[in-house]
């Protein structure tokens, strides 16, 4: 998915609708970013270079939050999801009272 590819015409999507997009679309590619930073860093043999790919790989972590924080405060829905799901401990589907 790229920022340039959306389902819908343009003209029938309003400025709110194509934010929320670009913001999902870059959120999506950060998360891959970071799954591949993660990967280099772990394969990385090189002390100094395994601590570079670390800062990069954290760089990308605090975008991912960014982008995810931006995405929560204009989806209520959203909010409400993650409020009730996150920061909580035990069984993580257990919450969600899954078969009954």
């Amino acid at each position: 998915m790229t920022q340039e590819h959306v389902v819908e015409p343009r003209d029938a999507l309003n400025a709110q609708v194509l934010d929320m997009h670009r913001a999902i679309t870059s959120l999506i590619d950060k998360l891959q970013m970071l799954d591949t930073q993660n990967q280099r860093f772990e394969a990385c043999t090189d002390p100094e270079l395994k601590l570079v790919t670390g800062y990069q790989r954290d760089a990308t972590r605090k975008h991912v939050a960014m982008l995810l924080e931006w995405v929560r405060r204009r989806d209520p829905k959203l909010d409400k999801e993650m409020k009730e799901a996150l920061f909580k401990a035990g069984p993580i589907a257990a919450q969600y009272h899954y078969g009954e």
